[in-house]
């Protein structure tokens, strides 16, 4: 998932069993009781669920299958089209401009215009947007117009970005009608998307159908999708094993209770990292040589085959995942070194609690780290809800003084602006080193390939060297699938992939 914009769900709707009565239904609503439905099991998201404002995976999920964006990213991380046919930029860098997909159609029959996109952006973007997208394009963008046709979109920066397009394959990108209030999304579902949701019950399920009126809806071949909620990994593990669901993650606790040969093993690329996110203006992490210390402490292969099963590849916390086409070098890779952590703790013992909602992940650690001699580690996973409540200020994601959040795949620069900017939205580690954010702006606006390897060589030098976040794997896609589902997804299903159906079918 991306990472969520702190927010309250409304306790009331969590403790009822609802029904949503949906206004936007397909000619096709019984389609999704046909055979031919791709089931997914989710955890329960609650029912505070918006497109422009939702942050966990799960409700970004019941959102994304509706929605539709201008660009997406494939398994290799390529740029593919939706509702943008064509980006370009100016010479000077400084003006995006993109060519609407003509013909295409919201879910009511009304036609995708660019006024819908400006409208989106400004919605995204505003001074007082709660929107989850909204820090991707802080100190970017400057303004969004309608531009010299009806059919372009100008994208006017504060500087050059050459990764702009990447920004539009963000989380809370979905084009929304123009005049669109948010809040009241469940009960009127509008989008663009491949499926049109027809039913959304709190706790239990959302079912959706086939959106005839899709721009690509020949490339859509299953009749709808369920989602289904469970408490827990455990009862989706039961209900995968049971047939009730097409797809789940191939951890190592899924692939030690199954037969794997009686599943399809499918993998996507890169869909995420797991940081461990260390709060510099509180002790103990306000201590340069205990961040260090934890981060020789951590067996990485480790993590990569107890938390992953192997679907990871060993990362040495810079943020650059392998298949960008630039990546730093000179930097030792860091992997377990006990002498280094007796060294750098030199006898002292470092308490600390893990926050996080990554229950697997927590475990795994703290059992690492409590056979390192210097380190005394508890436990605090929370619910998804839990993790993530509460405003900025006191949201426990971006305030304890450790916590693991899984962040989806980005360009390096959106990462440095969500994650390291002094007083980003998202800084969990309380960090600020304005040589990172100037470089990180140089290497925006550099063209020549010497120069780039070089400032990316700056930039990753002092994320390994200040370690406001440990990176210890970079995760890839990796699922099992029942057999009666055939075709291969373009990538993870993901807000930056567009959540693409396009190819998959079903054959029982």
């Amino acid at each position: 998932m991306a990472p969520p914009l702190a927010r309250s769900l409304a306790v009331a709707a969590l403790a009822l069993l609802t029904i949503v009565p949906l206004a936007a239904c397909s000619p096709a609503a019984d389609a999704a009781t046909t055979d031919d439905v791709y089931r997914i099991g989710i955890l329960d998201p609650g029912s505070d669920i918006d497109p422009l404002t939702v942050a966990d995976y799960n409700a970004q999920l019941i959102a994304g299958l509706v929605g539709e964006g201008l660009i997406s990213l494939n398994a290799e991380g390529e740029l593919e089209s939706r509702l943008a046919t064509d980006w370009t930029a100016s010479d000077d860098g400084l003006t995006w401009t993109i060519t609407v997909r003509d013909g295409a159609l919201f879910n009511d029959g009304s036609p995708v215009t660019a006024a819908d996109v400006v409208a989106t952006f400004q919605a995204i973007t505003a001074d007082d947007s709660v929107s989850a997208g909204k820090s991707a394009f802080d100190g970017i963008l400057a303004s969004v117009a309608e531009g010299t046709d009806a059919a372009t979109v100008d994208f006017t920066l504060v500087r050059p970005f050459s990764d702009f397009p990447r920004l539009l394959t963000g989380t809370n990108t979905a084009i929304l009608p123009a005049g669109y209030e948010p809040g009241n999304w469940l009960k009127n579902p509008i989008g663009a998307g491949q499926f049109v949701l027809d039913s959304y019950t709190v706790g239990e399920s959302a079912v959706y159908s086939k959106n005839p009126d899709y721009w690509n809806a020949d490339a859509i071949k299953v009749d709808g999708v369920e989602l289904k909620v469970y408490a827990d990994v455990q009862a989706k593990l039961l209900a995968f094993q049971a047939g009730e669901l097409d797809r789940i993650e191939a951890t190592s606790d899924t692939v030690s209770a199954l037969d794997v040969s009686q599943y399809n093993t499918i993998t996507a690329g890169y869909n995420k990292f797991d940081g461990i996110f260390l709060n510099t203006s509180v002790a103990p992490f306000n201590d340069p040589t205990v961040r260090e210390a934890l981060a020789w402490a951590i067996d990485r292969q480790g993590l990569v085959d107890n938390v992953y099963n192997g679907t990871a590849d060993v990362a040495n916390d810079v943020l650059y995942f392998p298949n960008y086409p630039v990546q730093p070098e000179g930097l030792e890779q860091r992997e377990q070194n006990l002498d280094k952590v007796a060294e750098l703790l030199d006898g002292r013992t470092i308490s600390f609690q893990i926050t996080t909602d990554n229950q697997l992940y927590a475990e795994v650690l703290q059992q690492q780290l409590s056979a390192v001699p210097g380190f005394d580690v508890e436990l605090n996973v929370l619910t998804s809800e839990q993790y993530y409540a509460g405003d900025n200020s006191v949201t426990p994601w971006l305030n304890a003084p450790l916590s693991i959040t899984n962040w989806a795949v980005r360009g390096p620069s959106q990462y440095i602006g969500l994650i390291f900017q002094t007083g980003a939205d998202w800084n969990a580690s309380h960090y600020s080193n304005p040589t990172l954010e100037a470089a990180s702006v140089a290497f925006d606006s550099a063209t020549d390939d010497a120069e780039r390897q070089d400032l990316v060589n700056q930039i990753a030098t002092i994320q390994y060297d200040d370690l406001a976040v440990i990176v210890p794997t970079f995760s890839r896609a990796e699922l099992l699938q029942d057999k009666r589902v055939k075709g291969e997804f373009a990538g993870p299903l993901d807000f930056y992939t567009g959540y693409s159906f396009a190819g998959v079918s079903i054959e029982d």
